[in-house]
Parts: C-alpha cells; structure tokens; sequence
C-alpha cells in the first residue's frame, strides 16, 4: 500500500486535472494498518458512524423501501460503513476511493464481505473505466465533492456512471457555513472558531501560525478552503451537468451530528434568504436525478 500512496502524492507535483490530490498531503507519514487491531480508535468511530448513518437517515431520504439488488456505487467511501450497511440489506455495492490509507480501512474492515472496494479517482475515468461498467441505481457522494477541484468534470463523470433512472445522493458543508474550512479539526481551541477560514488567505495562515498550527497543517487548511463551494454555485452546477434536483435538505442541524453529538436533526429556519441560507446550511443534501 506505501507504494500506492508515494505513487499518488507523485502525481500532485504533475498532475493539474487531479490537483484535489493536494487533500492526501495530510496523510504524510500515516502508517498504512496491516490488520484490524491497527486501525486508530477514530477511523472505527468512522466506520461506525457511516453505517448508522445508512440506517438512520439515508435510507430513508433516498425514498427507496426496497433495496434487494439494487447496483449502489459510493464515491469515497472511506471506511466503507455505508456500503457495509447497504449490503446487509441485499444491495450490489461497489465503492471507489481516492485515499490509500482510507482504502485500506475499507478492505480491513469489510474483509468478509462481498462488497467491491477499488482504488480510483472520480476525475479520471481511466483511473476506474477497467474495473467499473454497470450502470449504478444509486450512486452516493457524501461529503466529498467539497474536495474536489473539478467539480463539474467530477459529476458529469458520476452522470454517465447513473443507470437512466438512477438516483445521486449528494451531500456537502456549505462554503460560508461555520466550519466548511475544517478548522475545528485543529487543536488549538483559538483556532477552532466558527467563520475563521472566511479571513483572507494572509491573516488566515498568520493566525494559525501564531497558535502554533504546523505548516503542513496549515497548507492543507487553505487546499480545503479553497475548493469550498455555496449552495447556488452547487446547484448551478448541477444544471450544467444535465442533473435535475429531486429532492433536497439544508440542515442547520446535519444528520449526523445526531450520532457525533446527540443533537436533533433539523433544517435551516433562514432558507428563504439567500444570504442566511449559506451561512447557517451546516449541510446541504440533494437527491438528483438525471434530466429526460
């Protein structure tokens, strides 16, 4: 697996289709696991919450009540506890995912299972193309595509990916929303501040230096910032990648933050004000389907 990651963080100093490679910097120096007992206490609260997540809420809001066979593809699963989670219920899941570390979670974890996990990169087909044919029923894409530099190349490549009366389930944070820029990921409580990626890039990278955040750290920081994205490019987007919107949820209170921290569930109060909608949107949920 060392081999892999070396290989793709290679591919960043090079590559300008695949600049979101710049996110796998943070991963520098991470011990591949070579078997469960060595995956780290977070990445299994991960797994676990994926998996909840799947029984809890998605199942629900993709509206489906019967998911016996149905060809679901995942793009960045991570730990692939989502696709675990669909799969008990008699799913076909396939999963693609860009992380070397986070794949080999995925494979450690769901070692047993017939899901298949593959290592690829939604912008470059050719990454996946021998491996991945079918049409999906479903394909899901949660809390990735804010990562990604090309994110309309990325969702035109998941279109020709969808079965004609497919269904993609998109989620992401908001550009403007509180914590979009992963700051609360940082140690320092003075730099866990809501809004504080919103500073202009100079003042962002000062302050963080001063409360002692690492450069590597802060690098990666300023990679997330900048491919952040507001709702109405979001769903702009989605118009030009020939996508109609089905249904969709603004949550001030995400759903996961059910598991993460006990809270309710519960959508912004402000949607009908645009400037209020992208600042207190904590996750934006869209089911998509492709245009007739």
């Amino acid at each position: 697996m060392v081999w892999i990651y070396k290989k793709l963080l290679l591919n960043m100093k090079y590559s300008t289709k695949m600049s979101h490679l710049t996110s796998l910097e943070k991963e520098r120096g991470q011990p591949i696991p070579e078997s469960l007992d060595e995956i780290n206490e977070r990445s299994m609260r991960a797994f676990k919450e994926q998996s909840w997540y799947g029984d809890h809420f998605l199942s629900a809001f993709l509206g489906i009540t019967n998911y016996e066979n149905k060809k679901i593809l995942e793009v960045g699963p991570a730990e692939a506890g989502l696709l675990h989670y669909f799969q008990t219920l008699g799913a076909q899941c396939t999963g693609i995912e860009l992380s070397p570390l986070r794949f080999t979670h995925s494979q450690l974890l769901n070692r047993n299972s017939v899901i298949k996990l593959e290592k690829g990169d939604i912008c470059d087909p050719s990454s996946y193309s021998n491996i991945i044919s079918n049409e999906f029923d479903i394909i899901i894409i949660r809390d990735v595509i804010e990562h990604i530099d090309d994110k309309l190349m990325a969702l035109k490549n998941m279109y020709k990916l969808l079965s004609p009366k497919g269904l993609l389930f998109i989620s992401f944070p908001p550009r403007y929303c509180p914590y979009a820029g992963h700051q609360q990921t940082v140690k320092n409580f003075f730099c866990k501040i809501p809004y504080l990626h919103l500073l202009p890039n100079s003042i962002y990278k000062s302050y963080l230096k001063f409360f002692g955040h690492p450069s590597s750290g802060i690098e990666y920081l300023i990679a997330t910032k900048r491919t952040r994205i507001s709702i109405k490019k979001m769903e702009h987007l989605f118009l030009s990648s020939k996508f109609d919107i089905l249904k969709k949820g603004l949550f001030f209170s995400r759903p996961a933050y059910r598991f993460r921290f006990g809270l309710p569930t519960f959508q912004n109060p402000f949607v009908w004000f645009p400037w209020l909608r992208e600042i207190f949107t904590n996750g934006a949920l869209y089911v998509l389907k492709r245009k007739s």
